[in-house]
């Protein structure tokens, strides 16, 4: 099949395929109905037969037929024989009268007259056995009917046969014809397929060429739905794939443009430093210093940018490696609650942790920790001073859900669908102020998605925002 789709173009190899199946059909077909029609015409023939063997059987214990009377076995009665012989005629064979001493009294072929017809066959019927009509040399049926009188005793036999000419003669006719009608039939489905080859043969074409635009460069191409029911599926499925695409390039594209200028800030900070400690003569020490402690702060700025990238890069692969193993979730979430204790204790914010139950799940603890602390360390560095950070665990039979609930200032609505996108900042001045990349949130929703779990917001402006992390309990890997 390989050799075939390599050499045929789908469009000709279909119509080949079908017509091939057709014409199998066909001569199934063919078999089966000279089968059935020849046993059907056998069967008619054996019953004519015996049906007039039956009659002549009668005649002669009825007395209509005394010169056969096997009390009589000499002939007497010409017309009688007239009578026999007609019906040889209208069998277009041959009948054979024998007595109960296997005699024959009577042949219409005048050849075994006064012989002695011993044989499997007649000495069988004799008995009173049935035996089933046979075909002799292919062109004469074979009937063998006793001669019964009125106490049901055998007194003879009527040996028909009877010429399968006619049979024959419609067999070939059938035959004939069927060839005639498969001829005619195929005929018509070579150029039904024809047609569809020429009508498939143009719409592939036609695919083809918008592909060969789209493949050369021309995104904006769109498949032109035409033809059949499957290609107006195939050009709607493709067209949605070539606006997947768009939609992915001009992320990159926006996404390359995000890390140039996140990468290029800082890279411009230090420049303007370097260069204000350039223009300047017999600048003091202190001064010195003061522009490196600035310059060693956009190099660590730069540093966690690039890190966090990797980190989404890692993530962002189709089969990411994850260390999972079953880890204690409380004591997770109070080593990270220790970690940031010192950055809340700078603003004055109050930390809290509230543990309802144990929690042992299947995860990445190292990744988890990560998409744990971006959403704690977030609620600090968001807040105002003074304020409180709530974190809390909980747990069900499915899954474990971690609340991170803060008294900041909250997220206007039009930006909370936004939050967790690359680079995406609120208040952009702010964040740069407080050192974050805008990469956290979004290394927590790809962390979580690997755990197939999930991340909410809820918030008010003025009210606080509360983040809530749902993973679940086992991982089952996919």
């Amino acid at each position: 099949m390989k050799k075939l789709q390599n050499y045929f173009p789908l469009s000709l190899l279909t119509p080949v395929i079908v017509l091939l199946i057709m014409a199998v059909i066909m001569a199934i077909y063919s078999v089966v109905l000279n089968s059935v029609v020849g046993s059907k015409l056998f069967e008619e023939q054996t019953r004519e037969v015996k049906k007039h063997c039956a009659v002549l059987s009668n005649q002669i214990m009825s007395g209509e037929m005394r010169s056969y009377s096997m009390n009589y076995p000499k002939v007497s009665d010409s017309s009688r024989i007239r009578d026999v012989e007609r019906l040889a005629d209208y069998l277009d064979g041959r009948i054979l009268i024998i007595d109960s001493h296997f005699k024959v009294i009577t042949d219409t072929y005048r050849k075994s007259y006064g012989h002695y017809l011993i044989n499997e066959e007649t000495v069988s019927v004799m008995r009173g056995q049935e035996i089933p009509p046979k075909i002799i040399g292919r062109n004469f049926l074979q009937v063998i009917t006793e001669i019964r009188d009125s106490e049901g005793e055998i007194q003879g036999l009527v040996l028909a046969l009877s010429s399968l000419s006619l049979r024959r003669a419609v067999m070939n006719y059938l035959k004939d014809q069927r060839v005639t009608i498969i001829s005619l039939f195929m005929l018509l489905v070579i150029i039904c397929c024809l047609i569809i080859h020429i009508f498939l043969r143009k719409n592939f074409r036609n695919i083809q060429t918008q592909l060969d635009m789209i493949n050369a460069g021309h995104q904006e191409t769109a498949l032109t739905p035409e033809g059949f029911k499957e290609f107006y599926q195939m050009s709607d499925s493709f067209n949605q794939v070539i606006d997947r695409y768009r939609e992915l390039e001009s992320s990159r594209q926006e996404f390359v443009s995000n890390v140039s200028h996140e990468l290029k800030t800082p890279i411009t900070s230090m420049k303007i430093l370097a260069d204000s400690l350039l223009l300047q003569d017999d600048v003091p020490v202190e001064y010195y210093k003061e522009f490196m402690e600035d310059i060693v702060h956009e190099i660590d700025r730069e540093n966690s940018i690039i890190t966090d990238l990797l980190a989404l890069v890692r993530m962002d692969r189709t089969h990411p490696q994850l260390n999972i193993k079953p880890t204690n979730i409380n004591e997770l979430l109070t080593n990270l609650m220790k970690q940031i204790s010192p950055i809340a204790a700078k603003r004055n914010i109050s930390l809290r942790l509230e543990t309802v139950r144990p929690v042992v799940a299947e995860v990445d603890e190292v990744k988890l920790s990560q998409a744990c602390i971006n959403v704690i360390e977030n609620a600090v560095k968001y807040n105002e001073d003074g304020g409180q950070v709530e974190v809390s665990l909980n747990a069900d039979h499915i899954y474990f859900y971690i609340k991170v609930k803060d008294s900041g200032c909250g997220i206007p609505e039009e930006d909370r669908e936004q939050i967790f996108e690359r680079f995406y900042r609120v208040d952009k001045t702010r964040s740069r102020e407080t050192g974050g990349t805008g990469l956290g949130l979004a290394i927590t929703k790809q962390v979580l998605l690997l755990h197939k779990g999930s991340i909410s917001v809820e918030s008010q402006e003025g009210q606080g925002s509360v983040f809530t992390l749902q993973i679940p309990l086992s991982y089952v890997e996919q």
